[in-house]
């Protein structure tokens, strides 16, 4: 006797783009998605696989005038985004200063000037602190 799954409606769930706090994007002020969904509806699995578009395999990073306008869109103010910015500036300043401290900053450039690389398992996400980039005091906002 053999067993067998099948699928038969997918749901799916909208969520609204809101202004986020990771400091991890390289510039300009995090997206994120808000907890609550705006909308909510069911597709024939097999019709959504069928039109659905190709998938990527590598992550999607978008650029910093697209997340500006994704923003602007969302609803919120220059002022509010340029806040965000600022804060996730500082927050990399205040990680670059800790790593520095902790001497790691220096282990981790000598590693990666006598092999080239750098560990994948330890610096996935923070190879951009090993570069301490001059903060601004202006902002400079452009309109899209």
């Amino acid at each position: 006797m053999t067993k067998k799954v099948c699928f038969d409606e997918l749901s799916i769930r909208e969520y609204p783009f809101i202004l986020g706090d990771n400091p991890a994007c390289s510039c300009g002020a995090p997206v994120s998605i808000g907890w609550k969904y705006q909308e909510s509806y069911s597709r024939n699995l097999d019709l959504y696989e069928y039109t659905r578009a190709e998938r990527k395999e590598k992550v999607q990073r978008l650029p910093v005038q697209r997340r500006a306008q994704i923003l602007l869109n969302a609803g919120y103010s220059l002022d509010q985004i340029a806040s965000a910015t600022m804060k996730v500036d500082e927050v990399k300043k205040m990680r670059a200063d800790s790593l520095k401290a902790s001497g790691l900053g220096d282990r981790a450039k000598l590693l990666l000037e006598n092999t080239g690389k750098l560990p994948k398992e330890l610096f996935t996400g923070m190879a951009n602190l090993l570069v301490v980039k001059p903060t601004k005091s202006t902002i400079t906002a452009r309109s899209a």
